[in-house]
């Protein structure tokens, strides 16, 4: 989710929005295997391991989540189709401590009490497969329907909140996404997806899986999907007899992904491409209600691995990957002649990380390597249209980076372990130090205690310095930028009584400095970027789950978040001080599975609270070989408003009301 800058004399139309991606909301309940990524059924899992889970980019290996060294929490691809969630951000949401917000373009991300206005998701790092997929000029995780990924091709999201830069480097100021895909070796066969919905929304998957005799394995899978979208209604546009605030055939979207994946031995490879058009409603600064304005966003992403052992207890992985985001506004502006503008941002990356790992001495994991990458383009460009059209902008820019780092998880007793990690990053010739300390404690066999401390950091990113358009207006860059720095300390503790329960506590403080925001420059009127001083959030988070062995669960968290007061009121942060979120999966007769969520926000950012509730009701009746569901989402119609973060400007956007969505698929 980039921001999009929209050039304007008044004001920009940066903004996106998390429209609506394709999942699929079958459930793995009672009877048989479903359809799908291979996904262990929880009544098949053995006592010591029900909630227990594995998560493995707290550490860059695979452990348990009790033992890592974070507050993870894991949402595997059972619990997605059973909740009927259609893109990543609906997955985080339910998630303790995460607050979801939208624009009607793109979905943005709010932890632990930090979120703010101009914010594109750059202080939260997006990995896929373990792999950084952040872009090179807004910083940006895509979390909405511009998710690059089909919701079903996911075999379990992790979510691990605090500063991570000591593991992943830069945007790991205040979470880690973690998007494990599925993986291609299973049994070989055919797969068809089909959903209709509200809003003339649609979509198709045809995905197939070959498995050879040598124990290699290929998936290849297409998707594409289509929505006619709402006609929202913007209040602050509603000037007779211009405009009534109705935003008519302007929520429209489509979208294609292809995905392939292959694996054989050590060997890995992942490709993918996707790419997405969302129309603008109620953006400032353009025509409002113009069909022409539209977000196009283009991704490819490819990754290629090797692991292999290369002595007692230890192996090797080396890995390459690389990637282009392509984004593209188009947007009439208003004004006495409105004029179509073209805004451009183009971000090339490529690079190199060998990683070594060894259980090779008692008592200790050690992991270690060294991360190169290069960014050859990271361009903006914004003209208007035509070939006689002015050119705003037309900067060129390029970046590096250089990375190592080391952890070591010293388990000094049995009932005591210490993770201490450090990692230098040189990025484009300003070197940044990242560290992390965890103790790890189980007094009990029941009771374990974390204590952890980390610092983050990030860089400005050429959106933040270099978006300048001159004498267009509306936007101005700022070189002299320093980087954002953040630390913090978190108290958990996790309890137990039984392998189906478990009792999550966490106290948290996070204390930031030089936290980069949008604001508008009172000498010009223009909106430009500015570090902050000081910032800090601190907070309680309590959560309870249960898993029964029949495959039903219950989650139940509470988040309190507080933060300072900032100087600058353009830096108010827009995260809800409270967030309450239920969410149940039970499997009834005859095959049928019901998922509920309800979630509760409280107000923030001068706008009241809501809530929201939804249901998914799936089956197997049809057929070991068929997935059938029904989801509702909205379902008391709260129509609540919003604020997405990308621009100061922006009006405050309607959100969907009561919705329907009928998924079906086959396997053959």
């Amino acid at each position: 989710m980039p921001p999009r800058a929209v050039p304007s004399p008044a004001a920009p139309a940066a903004r996106r929005l998390s429209a609506l991606g394709l999942a699929l909301a079958t459930a793995q309940a009672a009877s048989g295997a479903p359809l799908g990524p291979a996904t262990e059924d929880l009544a098949a899992q053995p006592l010591e391991r029900l909630l227990d889970v594995e998560v493995s980019a707290a550490s860059k290996f695979p452990q348990r989540l009790s033992e890592s060294p974070a507050a993870a929490t894991v949402v595997t691809a059972a619990q997605i189709r059973a909740l009927g969630h259609r893109t990543l951000a609906e997955v985080l949401r339910s998630v303790r401590g995460v607050f979801v917000s939208s624009d009607r373009a793109y979905a943005y991300l709010g932890v632990r009490g930090s979120a703010a206005l101009g914010d594109y998701n750059t202080r939260i790092l997006l990995l896929i497969d373990g792999t950084r997929v952040n872009d090179t000029v807004y910083d940006q995780a895509m979390l909405g329907s511009e998710f690059p990924v089909d919701l079903d091709l996911v075999e379990r999201v992790e979510f691990v909140p605090g500063q991570g830069s000591a593991v992943h480097g830069a945007n790991a100021l205040f979470g880690i996404v973690n998007v494990i895909t599925r993986h291609a070796a299973v049994a070989g066969g055919s797969e068809a997806a089909a959903s209709v919905g509200s809003a003339g929304a649609r979509g198709v998957r045809l995905t197939r899986t070959w498995v050879g005799v040598d124990g290699g394995s290929l998936l290849l899978s297409a998707s594409g999907r289509r929505s006619d979208g709402e006609d929202p209604y913007y209040p602050a546009f509603d000037d007779p007899p211009r405009s009534d605030g109705v935003s008519r055939g302007t929520d429209d979207e489509r979208g294609e992904q292809l995905f392939a994946k292959f694996a054989r031995g050590g060997l890995a490879a992942t490709l993918l491409h996707a790419d997405r058009r969302h129309g603008l409603s109620g953006e400032d600064g353009v025509v409002f209600g113009d069909p022409r304005n539209e977000y196009r966003d283009i991704q490819t992403l490819a990754s290629v691995s090797w692991e292999q052992p290369v002595a007692e207890a230890t192996r090797w992985t080396l890995r390459a990957y690389g990637g282009e985001y392509d984004f593209r506004g188009d947007y009439v502006i208003d004004g006495p002649a409105p004029a179509l503008n073209h805004d451009r941002a183009l971000s090339r990356w490529w690079g190199l990380e060998s990683l070594l790992y060894t259980e090779r001495f008692a008592g200790h994991r050690l992991v270690g390597g060294v991360d190169a990458e290069a960014s050859p383009r990271r361009d903006l460009a914004n003209r208007d249209a035509g070939a006689d059209g002015t050119s705003y902008l037309d900067d060129h820019g390029r970046g590096e980076r250089l990375s190592l780092f080391a952890e070591d998880q010293w388990t000094i007793t049995p009932a005591l372990a210490l993770t201490a990690g450090l990692r230098h990053d040189r990025i484009d010739g300003e070197g940044h130090f990242s560290q992390r300390f965890a103790l790890v404690g189980r007094p009990s066999e029941a009771l374990t205690l974390k204590l952890i401390h980390g610092t983050a950091f990030r860089e400005p990113n050429a959106y933040e310095s270099r978006y300048d358009l001159g004498a267009l207006g509306g936007y101005k860059g700022n070189p002299d930028l320093d980087a954002e720095r953040v630390r913090g300390t978190e108290l958990v503790a996790e309890f137990r009584p039984s392998p189906q329960s478990r009792w999550t506590a966490a106290a948290f403080d996070n204390r930031a400095r030089d936290l980069i925001s949008q604001r508008v420059d009172p000498a010009d009127g223009l909106l430009v970027y500015r570090n902050g001083g000081t910032q800090r959030t601190h907070g309680f988070e309590l959560e309870f789950e249960h898993a029964w062995l029949g495959g039903a669960e219950l989650r139940l968290n509470l988040s309190e978040q507080h933060g300072d007061e900032p100087a600058d009121a353009s830096a108010q942060p827009a995260a809800p001080h409270r967030m309450a979120k239920a969410v149940a999966i039970w499997p009834l007769a005859a095959a049928w599975t019901l998922g509920a969520e309800t979630l509760l926000f409280g107000p923030h950012a001068e706008l009241a609270g809501y809530g929201l509730s939804n249901l998914t009701l799936s089956t197997q009746a049809l057929g070991r070989a068929a997935l059938l569901s029904v989801s509702v989402y909205d379902l008391f119609d709260r129509r609540p408003d919003d604020l997405g973060t990308g621009s100061l400007l922006q009006s405050v956007s309607p959100q969907d009301g009561r919705s329907l969505r009928l998924k079906l698929e086959l396997a053959f």
